[in-house]
């Protein structure tokens, strides 16, 4: 994530003395992340409109990074959003989680990223640092970027302690400033995030992988599936991935120290724990292909496991259900809210769906779509699917006008569908109204339903 602070200048201003946002050669001022060791400062003492930092939720500042190898670099980043900012800046800083007042390893400078030493000055001095002292990575002026809007992303190389130290913890604060050229109107924000080493010391085994909605057999290329098996964590630990997981925007390929390939490709990870990992397909091919799951990626102790196989085709359809019934995966909008087609029993607030509504379907493994978006990319707009879809609705096919759309599911990962549809005028079926969508030859599970009430 890449956005850039102003330089905070001491004592009082005057109209001979302007403050310039961003334009001092050394940025802000450092020890400004709101890490407690520094005395928890951040950018709010100048940038005070919208104070305390954090105050306007429709913004956040985001650290990604992976768990660290020892002496390894790695490429990490801070993200900072905001729909109304027009200029950004952050500055960073890592230190030893069993004692923040020391530094855990070192920064590297970029036309993007300045380093800044702490010798207890205001400002620091630049990198190289001396023994000890604690770094600041920041923005620098040609990283701000004056003008763009919703978002910055500045990629920052960081390198490990030479050996384990534990956990290390990040902190960062980040100015989404509205490009005023003054410190009024800009939004503070501050965040922090640990992270530790892999030891992971158990082989993982594959037992089987499934489609990962109807968890039939099979799958296709962008397909979300589910890989089923062993060691893949400790007993009752589970993780979902979440922004501070992701490659700048893409899901990541590796979570919690596991990684999966799939025909010698690292998959996009969306969940996993101690025996079953969902990834998104990463490969454009046909019949079977390889799965292995990794503890330990890429480092000195990393440890492969056994493969397991998936035949993939071009569609491999299935619907997402609600928990362990058959009622798929589906909502409709009432006034602009989301409503849940379902039993209220299973989900407070649903109800059956009323014929000549619109309602949503949701599943995976419709096919390629119109743009044939990548794995693991979240999905910004409609993308319809590349072949055609029929569907079924208690016995009755629905005509194309009733198909409203059939695509990839906007603002999600791209192994996610949606199909949009009108109900047709069938039979009540307060328990269950079946639903088959089919296309190239391949069907969705069998029993699949939506309830339906006039």
């Amino acid at each position: 994530m890449k956005r850039t602070f102003a330089r905070l200048l001491p004592g009082v201003l005057t109209a001979a003395l302007p403050l310039l946002l961003f334009a001092h050669s050394t940025g802000p001022p450092i020890k400004r992340t709101g890490a407690a060791v520094d005395g928890g400062l951040n950018c709010t003492a100048c940038h005070n409109t919208f104070a305390p930092a954090n105050s306007d939720a429709r913004g956040r500042v985001i650290i990604q990074a992976k768990p660290y190898a020892p002496g390894v670099k790695q490429i990490m980043h801070v993200r900072l959003e905001h729909p109304d900012a027009m200029r950004w800046g952050f500055e960073l800083t890592a230190r030893l989680a069993g004692d923040e007042t020391k530094k855990a390893g070192v920064f590297s400078t970029s036309p993007d990223v300045q380093v800044r030493c702490d010798d207890g000055s205001d400002y620091g001095y630049a990198a190289p640092c001396a023994s000890g002292q604690a770094e600041l990575a920041m923005h620098t002026l040609q990283s701000t970027h004056p003008g763009t809007s919703g978002a910055n992303t500045w990629d920052i190389e960081w390198t490990p302690p030479p050996s384990e130290v534990g956990e290390i913890v990040f902190y960062a604060a980040g100015n989404a400033a509205n490009n005023s050229n003054s410190p009024s109107g800009d939004r503070i924000y501050t965040t922090n995030l640990r992270v530790s080493t892999c030891q992971l010391t158990a082989r993982p085994s594959v037992a089987r992988v499934l489609n990962g909605a109807s968890f039939d057999a099979g799958g296709s290329p962008n397909a979300m599936v589910s890989v089923f098996g062993s060691n893949f964590l400790p007993a009752g630990q589970a993780r979902s991935a979440g922004l501070a997981d992701f490659d700048v925007a893409d899901f990541p390929t590796e979570l919690a120290c596991l990684a999966v390939e799939i025909g010698g490709k690292r998959a996009p990870i969306t969940f996993l724990n101690d025996s079953q990992i969902n990834v998104q397909v990463p490969v454009d091919a046909s019949g079977p292909v390889s799965v292995q799951v990794i503890a330990n990626p890429d480092r000195p102790n990393e440890i492969r496991g056994g493969t397991g196989t998936l035949t993939l085709t071009r569609s491999s359809p299935g619907f997402f259900l609600f928990g362990t019934t058959k009622n798929i995966a589906a909502l409709t909008v009432v006034e602009g809210a989301p409503v849940y087609i379902a039993s209220p029993l299973l989900i407070p607030g649903a109800r059956p769906a009323k014929p000549g509504e619109i309602v949503s379907l949701y599943g995976t493994g419709f096919g390629p779509n119109s743009r044939n978006l990548a794995a693991g990319k979240v999905t910004g707009q409609a993308m319809e699917l590349q072949d055609p879809v029929s569907v079924t609705i208690g016995g009755l096919i629905l005509s194309d006008a009733d198909v409203l759309y059939a695509g990839l599911s906007p603002g999600s990962i791209t192994g996610l569908y949606q199909i949009n549809v009108r109900v047709p005028s069938v039979q009540d079926g307060d328990t269950a109204v079946t639903v088959t969508t089919t296309l190239n030859g391949a069907k969705t599970q069998a029993g699949a339903f939506i309830p339906v009430k006039r």
